[in-house]
This record gives structure tokens, sequence and C-alpha cells, in this order.
């Protein structure tokens, strides 16, 4: 996926917009305190966005944009089963710095309810995450390491939810998910859609 550029200060705007989000929640995210949280006026905010829905879907973007940066990297250097392991590993907020991005993507996800256009941009980065894990279990069944019989749409909205039940799970309490247990929640999983061999099969 290739990166966009933008302007040094509409990304600090972006930054700011987070560390309000996560301090105040979304629906306490205005433009004033934004503004205060830069040092500046209103008027350096608007300058840049229009109003506090622009705003936010330029910060929204910029969530799913280090998101599949993150799972791009994260799976260079792997293959077969490894690399959809290394994929959905990317997503997960092992690290504390991790957990940023799912408390502004839940704060967002929430503050698009009744929004139709914010719900719509939520719609095509889930289609666009959906459509790279299909990717990766069709060429796990052409290799035949993962079963025939699995739909790679179905199975790639399972690993999502299993993924969104995760991170959600981890930003309303932090000690509920160990790295290790979000590990091997994910591994628990792939091992089921495992292809059978005739060995095992027979027996």
């Amino acid at each position: 996926m290739k990166t966009t550029n933008y302007s040094d200060r509409r990304l600090e705007v972006t930054e700011a917009v987070w560390r309000v989000i996560i301090r105040e929640g979304l629906d306490r995210t205005s433009m004033r305190a934004i503004a205060q949280e830069l040092g500046s006026t209103t008027g350096v905010v608007t300058h840049y966005f229009r109003d506090k829905d622009e705003l936010t879907l330029f910060a929204l973007e910029r969530v799913f944009e280090n998101l599949f940066r993150d799972m791009e990297a994260g799976v260079k250097g792997w293959q077969g089963l490894e690399r959809l392991e290394q994929m959905i590993f990317a997503v997960l907020p092992f690290a504390p710095s991790g957990i940023r991005g799912w408390q502004i993507w839940i704060a967002f996800l929430g503050y698009a309810i009744g929004r139709e256009t914010l719900i719509e941009e939520h719609r095509k980065r889930y289609d666009s995450l959906r459509q790279m894990i299909c990717q990766e279990l069709t060429d796990l069944q052409t290799a035949q390491l993962i079963r025939k019989d699995i739909d790679p749409v179905l199975e790639a909205n399972a690993l999502i939810a299993l993924v969104d039940g995760i991170g959600t799970g981890l930003v309303i309490n932090a000690e509920s998910f160990h790295p290790d247990q979000q590990r091997y929640l994910v591994q628990r999983h792939i091992k089921t859609l495992l292809a059978v061999s005739p060995t095992i099969a027979e027996s």
C-alpha cells in the first residue's frame, strides 16, 4: 500500500487529536481543545480542517495507514502459515504503544455511529483488511497448507473478529491479554485451519 505524503503541520495536528482523544474522549474532542493541545489558535486548526468530522476522518486514515504499513512490514521474509500468523500479530497491541491505536480506533467507531459518511469509511478499511487476509488464505489453500473446505471470506471475518475481541478487551482491561496470551489465541485458531494429511485422515 502506497503511503501518502502530508504536510508536517497536518500530521502534527493529527498527533494532537490522538492525544486529546485518549485523554478526554472523542465526544469532548473539539477544535478548541485541539488548538489548546497544539498551543495555537483555533484558526490554525481550521486552516487545515474545515470541521471536526473532516479532522476525525483524516486522523482515522492515519490509524489505518499505520496498520497496513505494520502488516506489510510484519510479513516480510515469512512464508506459508507463519506469514499469516505474522500478519495477524502485526495488528495486535503487543507493546504499550500499540494500545494507543486501538484506543483511537474504538473512539472513532463510537463517534461514527449515526454518521453514515464515517461508517462508510470504516467499511472501506475493513474491506481492505478482509481482502488482504482473504488473499493469504487463498494462497495457503493453493499451497495445500490449509483445508480446502474453508471459505476464505468467512475465515477472514473470523480472524478479524478474533483480533477485534482481543484489542477491545485489552483497551477495557490492559491486564486481560498479555502478549503471550494474544499469540496463543491466534496460533490456536490458525491450527484449526490446517490441512489434514492423508495418513492422519486414514488413521
